[in-house]
C-alpha cells in the first residue's frame, strides 16, 4: 500500500508542482534596474516622423549606450528598451519627459553635469533642436498609453499575515508560530508581524543555520583552497601558522579546524555583523575580520574583546591582523580583504581582477558589469581594445577603474608578494620587462614603484578618481568604501539576500523587447524592481540591519505573491511566472523543518553537499554553484525515498510521547481508526491540526483536501488485511501498532510531507 500510495503521490506531486509555477518558478539573474514606476504598453500615439527619422537615430547611438537596462545609467529615471522597437522608446521617452522635460534638455548638453557628457553638443546643435521641437507632443497627454506598474499586482493574491509568519517562523526559528504569537499578529497586524518576525532572529541554532545557509548560496566557500596550490595561505606571511599550513606536526585535529574557519571565513563575517546588528556596508568596508579562539593566536590577531570559550569554532571576535612580512597591519575591508573571497574570484595576469571586481558589483551594487554591452564579433585593430575599441570600452570604461581597487592582491591571493618593504608589489614579471609593448610615444607603461598597470583607465570608482591610484596600499579599504557609499548599495543586499532566501537572481530586463511576451517581462522586471527598491530604501533609512532587510523581504509582494484570481491571458501569466513565494526548500532548510516540525529531521540530508541533500539541492560551492529551485523527477524522487524510510519512524516517535507534547498527533490515540463515528471525527480534527501546523492552512474538517487525506487513510485502514510483506524498513508493526492505526497515519504523514506546500516556503 505505501509503495502504490508514493507512484500516486509521485504524480499528484508534480502536477502541484507544474501548477505551482503560476505565481512563481523560473531561474533568473540580476543587474541593476531602474526606479521605474511604468511600463511602456501599446500607445495612443504613433511616434512621429521627427522621432522615428531624426530623433530616435541620434538618441539609439549616444543615450542608449548608457540609459538602458544593466549598463551604467541603469540606476537613472529614464532606461531605454536596447533593441526594443522606435515605438517601445517613443513611449519610454514620453513617460520620462512629460514629468522631466527641463531635465531632459539641459542634461542632453551636459548641464548642470552629466557622466555622459554633451551628447547632444550645445544649444545650437541640430539635434539639440530637433529635440527640442519634439517636446510639446512628448508631453502631451495619452491616459492610456502606459500600464502604471501598481496595476501589474492586479489580480494577484498575497498570503495573509498569518501565513506569512508561519513561513518566517518556519525558516527562522526552526518551529511553528505558537498561538500567542498568531494571537499577536492577528491583533497587531502588519506592525506586529514585523516584530514578531524579527524577534525569531534573535539567536538560536535556527537562525545560524539560515545565514550559514544564505553564506554558502553567496560565497561559494566549499571551493576555496585555504592550504596549498600554490593560492592557499603562506607561511612567510603567516609565521605563526606555519606548524599548520605546512602540516608540520601541528596538533591532531588543530589543521582541519584552522582550514575550516578560514574557509568560511566571510560566512562568519556575514553572521558577526547580522547576529550583532551591525550595518552591512561593514561586509564590504568593515576595517576588521573575525576569528575563533583557535585561529587567533595562529594568525597573531588583534582581537577585540574576550572569548568566552576559546575552544568554541563558533564563537566569533572582531580581530586586525598583522603583516608579519611586510610591517604593520593588513588593511581590512569586509570580505574585500578575506582570503577566501578572493580565492574564490580568481584572477590572472591578464584578466586583471575584472572577474573580482564583476562579481563584487554583481553582489553589493545590483550591477552585473558583463552586461553592459555585448561583446563585439569583430574586434578590428586597435593598440588597446580595452581601451580604445568602444564595443570593449563600454564596459571596460566602467570596470578597469574598479578592479584597480584590488591592486594589493596578487593571483595567488598574497598582499604585494613581489619584492620587499616600500618597493614591494603584486604586478606581473611580464609588465615589467623591457620588451613589454610601449605606449603610443613610445614610452613604458611601467614607472617606477607603480602597483597597477597605466595601459588600463585610471583607477577610480565612476568618476571619483582613486588617490594615489597608481600605488594605494589601502585600495580595497577605498575600493570597499565607495561600495557602501553607493547608492546601488541598499539594492544590492536586498537583491543579496533575495537570492539568499530564494535560491534565485532577481528579474533581469529582457534583452530582446521585440517578442510578444517582451512587454509582459518588461512588467514583471520592472514590478519586482519597484518592490526591491522600496524594501532597499527602508533597509538604508534603518541602519542596513540585515534583520531588517529579512523581514521587508518577507513582507514584500515578490514574496507574498501565493497566486490570481480569474483568467489572465497567456501573456499576463508568462509575466506572472517569475513572481511569487513557492520557492523550493534546500536540503539544510528542509532538515531543519522536519525537526521543527515533526519531531526530528531526516539523517540522509545531515550533510548537504553529499548523498541525497547533494542530490536534492544540487549545490555544493564547488563545481554546483546555483541552488535546484524548480521540481524535478529527481527532487521527487529523492522527497519519496526520504518520507519512505522516515515517516514509521516519525509516526511512531510522536505516538511514544504523552498527548500534551506531541507534534504531530495531540488529538488521537492509536485506538483511534476510522471504524467509528467518534474515532473518525477525531481523525479530521487532528488533519485540520497537521493541515496548519505542516502546510499553513486553517481549514474545517468538511475542507476538501481534508476529506482527501482521510479517504487515503480509510483507504489504507481498510487494506491492511491484504498487506503482503514489503521490502521496507517501519518502526510500526502488528506488535507496537496493533490496529493499524499508525501505519495508517504514516502513510498521511508522508503524503502531506511530500506536496508542495510542505517542500516550499
Amino acid at each position: 500500500m505505501m509503495q502504490g500510495l508514493n507512484a500516486r503521490q509521485a504524480i499528484s506531486l508534480l502536477a502541484a508542482a507544474v501548477a505551482l509555477t503560476a505565481c512563481g518558478g523560473g531561474d533568473t539573474g540580476n543587474t541593476t534596474a531602474p526606479p521605474a514606476t511604468q511600463v511602456a504598453a501599446a500607445t495612443c500615439a504613433t511616434p512621429p516622423q521627427l522621432f522615428t527619422a531624426t530623433v530616435w537615430p541620434t538618441l539609439s547611438s549616444t543615450c542608449v549606450v548608457c540609459h538602458r537596462a544593466g549598463a551604467v545609467a541603469s540606476g537613472t529615471r529614464l532606461v531605454f528598451a536596447a533593441g526594443g522597437s522606435a515605438e517601445v522608446n517613443y513611449g519610454i521617452l514620453r513617460t520620462f519627459a512629460s514629468a522631466n522635460s527641463d531635465l531632459l534638455m539641459s542634461k542632453s548638453i551636459g548641464l548642470p553635469t552629466h557622466t555622459g557628457g554633451k551628447v547632444l553638443g550645445d544649444a545650437n546643435s541640430q539635434q539639440y533642436k530637433d529635440l527640442a521641437s519634439l517636446l510639446p507632443k512628448l508631453k502631451e497627454s495619452c491616459s492610456t498609453e502606459v500600464i502604471a506598474t501598481g496595476q501589474f499586482w492586479n489580480q494577484v493574491q498575497f498570503a495573509d499575515n498569518a501565513t506569512t509568519l508561519g513561513k518566517a517562523a518556519h525558516l527562522f526559528a526552526g518551529r511553528p508560530p505558537t498561538e500567542t504569537e498568531y494571537s499577536t499578529v492577528a491583533a497587531g497586524g502588519d506592525a506586529a508581524l514585523r516584530m514578531t518576525m524579527r524577534g525569531y532572529m534573535d539567536g538560536g541554532p535556527s537562525f545560524d543555520r539560515f545565514m550559514t545557509e544564505v553564506g554558502h548560496t553567496q560565497f561559494l566557500v566549499n571551493g576555496v583552497v585555504v592550504l596549498g596550490q600554490n593560492r592557499g595561505l603562506d607561511a612567510r606571511d603567516w609565521p605563526m601558522a606555519a606548524a599548520v599550513i605546512n602540516n608540520q606536526n601541528a596538533p591532531a585535529g588543530v589543521r582541519a579546524r584552522f582550514d575550516t574557519t578560514m574557509r568560511n571565513e566571510p560566512i562568519n563575517l556575514l553572521k558577526y555583523i547580522t547576529k550583532n546588528d551591525r550595518p552591512a556596508t561593514e561586509l564590504v568596508a568593515g576595517s576588521y575580520t573575525v576569528v575563533t579562539g583557535l585561529v587567533a593566536p595562529l594568525l597573531g590577531a588583534q582581537v577585540t574583546g574576550t572569548f568566552m570559550n576559546p575552544a568554541d569554532d563558533n564563537e566569533f571576535l572582531p580581530a586586525t591582523l598583522p603583516n608579519a612580512r611586510l610591517g604593520g597591519n593588513y588593511r581590512h575591508s569586509g570580505v574585500l580583504t578575506q582570503h577566501a573571497y578572493l580565492d574564490r574570484l580568481p584572477t590572472t595576469d591578464t584578466n586583471r581582477n575584472r572577474h573580482r571586481i564583476s562579481e563584487t558589483m554583481r553582489r553589493f551594487a545590483a550591477m552585473y558589469i558583463p552586461e553592459l554591452a555585448s561583446r563585439p564579433l569583430e574586434d578590428g585593430v586597435f593598440r588597446l581594445p580595452t581601451m580604445d575599441n568602444p564595443g570593449c570600452a563600454v564596459c571596460h570604461d566602467v570596470m578597469d577603474p574598479m578592479a584597480a581597487g584590488f591592486q594589493n592582491f596578487a593571483p595567488n591571493n598574497r598582499f604585494r608578494p613581489n619584492g620587499t618593504g616600500a618597493m614591494a608589489h603584486s604586478l606581473p614579471q611580464v609588465y615589467l620587462a623591457n620588451n613589454y609593448p610601449t605606449d603610443a610615444k613610445g614610452n613604458r607603461y611601467y614607472q617606477d614603484n607603480d602597483n597597477w598597470y597605466r595601459d588600463a583607465k585610471a583607477p577610480g570608482y565612476g568618476s571619483t578618481p582613486m588617490p594615489m591610484g597608481y600605488n594605494n596600499p589601502g585600495a580595497e579599504q577605498w575600493l570597499g568604501q565607495q561600495i557602501a557609499n553607493d547608492p546601488r548599495f541598499a539594492l544590492g543586499m536586498t537583491h543579496f539576500m533575495y537570492k539568499g532566501l530564494t535560491g534565485r537572481e532577481p528579474l533581469r530586463a529582457p534583452a530582446d523587447t521585440s517578442g510578444p511576451e517582451a512587454a509582459g517581462r518588461l512588467a514583471a522586471y520592472n514590478a519586482q524592481h519597484d518592490d526591491f527598491n522600496q524594501v532597499a530604501q527602508s533597509f538604508a533609512a534603518g541602519g542596513y540591519k540585515i534583520k531588517d532587510l529579512l523581514v521587508g523581504l518577507m513582507m514584500s509582494k515578490s514574496l507574498r505573491a501565493t497566486g490570481v484570481t480569474g483568467t489572465v491571458t497567456t501573456e499576463r501569466a508568462s509575466s506572472l511566472a517569475e513572481i511569487g513565494g513557492g520557492k523550493l526548500l534546500t536540503a539544510t532548510m528542509l532538515n531543519q523543518k522536519l525537526a521543527g516540525l515533526v519531531g526530528s529531521g531526516a539523517p540522509e540530508l545531515n550533510n548537504a553537499f553529499a548523498g541525497a541533500a547533494l542530490g536534492y539541492t544540487n549545490f555544493n560551492g564547488i563545481d554546483r554553484n546555483s541552488r535546484q529551485t524548480d521540481f524535478t523527477s529527481t527532487q521527487v524522487s529523492v522527497g519519496d525515498q526520504i518520507v519512505v524510510r522516515n515517516s514509521c519512524r516519525w509516526t511512531m516517535a510522536d505516538f511514544n510521547k504523552p498527548m500534551a507534547t506531541r507534534m504531530l498527533f495531540p488529538g488521537v490515540s492509536m485506538t483511534d481508526t476510522p471504524v467509528s463515528k467518534a474515532s473518525s471525527d477525531k481523525i479530521l480534527v487532528n488533519l485540520t491540526y497537521l493541515m496548519k501546523r505542516l502546510w499553513l492552512q486553517d481549514v474545517t474538517t468538511s475542507d476538501p483536501e481534508v476529506q482527501r487525506v482521510y479517504d487515503m487513510m480509510a483507504a489504507v485502514y481498510a487494506d491492511r488485511a491484504n498487506q503482503s510483506p514489503m521490502p521496507l524498513s517501519c518502526e510500526l508493526n502488528d506488535g507496537n501498532d496493533p490496529t493499524y492505526s499508525g501505519r495508517m497515519w504514516s502513510a498521511a504523514v508522508m503524503y502531506m510531507i511530500t506536496d508542495p506546500k510542505f517542500l516550499t516556503w
